[in-house]
C-alpha cells in the first residue's frame, strides 16, 4: 500500500481537528476544525478536495480510536470508499517522542506524521457489525447499572452500621433496597436484550454456544469476548489476545545486569483481565480439571496469583481452540492421537 496523502484527525466531542500533509512536502501542514457531525464530515472532504488533485485512493486517514467520539467520521468516510486507520491512541503517543506543546491541532498533525512514518502497518477500520455494536452498548450499560447497584449497597451499608437505630440511616437504607431491587430488574431486561442480540446473528449465536459451554464462562464472559475479538475477526491467536488483555508474561533482558522473570504487563485490557478471573473461581469449582491443576500447583508451593493467571491463560487457549473447530467444549475430552498412543 502506498499513499501520498495524509490525514490526522484528532477526536473530541463536539469537533474533530485535521492535519493534512503531503508526501513530498512533510514541512508543510495544512490544518482546521470542524464540528463532529455529519455537516462537519461534508465540510471536511470538500475542504481536502480543494487542496490536492491527488485520487482518493492515494489518501490516508488516520485517527486515535477513541469509542464514541469517532464513529460519525469513520463511518461517512468508509461509506465514501476512502481508507480509514484508527489506531490505539498510547501506540501513537508512545511513538511521538518528547513534546513541549499538546493541543488539538498539535496532536492531530502528530497523528497525520505517524500515519507517513508507519503507512506499511496501515489497516483499514472496519465497520463493526450491528449487533455486536448494539451488544457492546448493552455491556457497557450493564457495567454501569452493576457499579450503581454496588454504590448504594455499600454507602447505605455504612450509613446504617455507624448510625444505629437512627430514622435518617433506617430510610436511606430502606430507599437504597428498593433502588437496588429495580437495578436488578434492570440488569436481568439488560441481559435478555443481550441474548437477543446474539441470537439475531447465526455467526455470533454460533460462537456464543460454543464459548459459553466451557465451565466458568457464561454469558458476560462470552459476550464481552465476543466484542472484544470481533466475533474472532480481530485476533489470529489465543496468544495474541492473551497479551491483548494482559495475561501473556514477557520477561526483560539487557546484558549482564538486567534478567528479570517473565511476568504479565500492565498495558492490558483490564476489565477483560478482572472478568476472567472471576471465570477462573467458577471454573475451580465446576471443572475437575481445572480444580485438579489448581491445588496440586497450590501444593506445590506455587504463587496463588501465578495460578490464577495460567488458568485464565487455559480458558482461553480453549476459547480459541473450540471456535476453530467448532466443537463444544467436553471435560472428558481426549485426543484421539492420546488414544491411539495408549
Amino acid at each position: 500500500m502506498k499513499k501520498s496523502l495524509f490525514i490526522g484527525i484528532d477526536f473530541s466531542k463536539k469537533t474533530f481537528d485535521v492535519s493534512v500533509i503531503h508526501q513530498n512536502n512533510l514541512q508543510a501542514v495544512d490544518y482546521r476544525q470542524f464540528e463532529n457531525s455529519k455537516e462537519g464530515c461534508i465540510a471536511l472532504l470538500k475542504w481536502i478536495k480543494s487542496l490536492t488533485k491527488e485520487p482518493i485512493a492515494n489518501w490516508l486517514f488516520c485517527g486515535e480510536h477513541t469509542g464514541l467520539y469517532c464513529i460519525c467520521l469513520s463511518e461517512f468516510l468508509i461509506k465514501k470508499g476512502l481508507f480509514v486507520w484508527l489506531e490505539n491512541p498510547l501506540q501513537i503517543k508512545m511513538s511521538s517522542g518528547i513534546k513541549r506543546e499538546k493541543n488539538d491541532k498539535v496532536d492531530s498533525r502528530e497523528i497525520a506524521l505517524y500515519a507517513f512514518r508507519y503507512q506499511d502497518r496501515a489497516r483499514a477500520y472496519q465497520l463493526p457489525d450491528k449487533a455486536l455494536k448494539s451488544l457492546e452498548l448493552l455491556l457497557s450499560f450493564r457495567a454501569r447499572l452493576v457499579s450503581n447497584k454496588k454504590g448504594l449497597l455499600v454507602s447505605a451499608s455504612e450509613i446504617r452500621q455507624v448510625l444505629k437505630r437512627d430514622s435518617t440511616a433506617r430510610f436511606i437504607y430502606e430507599r437504597s433496597v428498593k433502588e437496588i431491587e429495580r437495578i436488578n430488574k434492570d440488569i436481568k431486561e439488560v441481559e435478555k436484550r443481550m441474548l437477543e442480540q446474539i441470537a439475531s446473528d447465526e455467526c455470533l449465536q454460533e460462537n456464543y454456544e460454543l464459548v459459553s459451554s466451557i465451565k466458568g464462562v457464561a454469558l458476560i464472559n462470552t459476550a464481552t469476548i465476543l466484542v472484544a475479538t470481533q466475533n474472532f475477526t480481530r485476533f489470529e491467536n489465543s496468544r495474541q489476545f492473551a497479551c491483548y488483555a494482559g495475561m501473556a508474561p514477557f520477561g526483560k533482558q539487557s546484558g549482564t545486569s538486567t534478567n528479570s522473570k517473565p511476568r504479565v504487563s500492565n498495558l492490558a485490557n483490564k476489565k477483560i483481565k478482572t472478568l476472567l478471573t472471576q471465570a477462573v473461581k467458577c471454573a475451580i469449582i465446576h471443572d475437575p480439571n481445572i480444580r485438579q491443576y489448581y491445588e496440586r500447583k497450590l501444593a506445590e508451593g506455587k504463587d496463588k496469583w501465578l495460578i490464577t493467571n495460567n488458568v485464565r491463560n487455559k480458558i482461553i487457549h480453549r476459547v480459541f481452540a473450540i471456535v476453530r473447530s467448532k466443537q463444544k467444549y467436553q471435560i472428558d475430552y481426549r485426543n484421539p492421537l492420546q488414544k491411539n498412543a495408549a
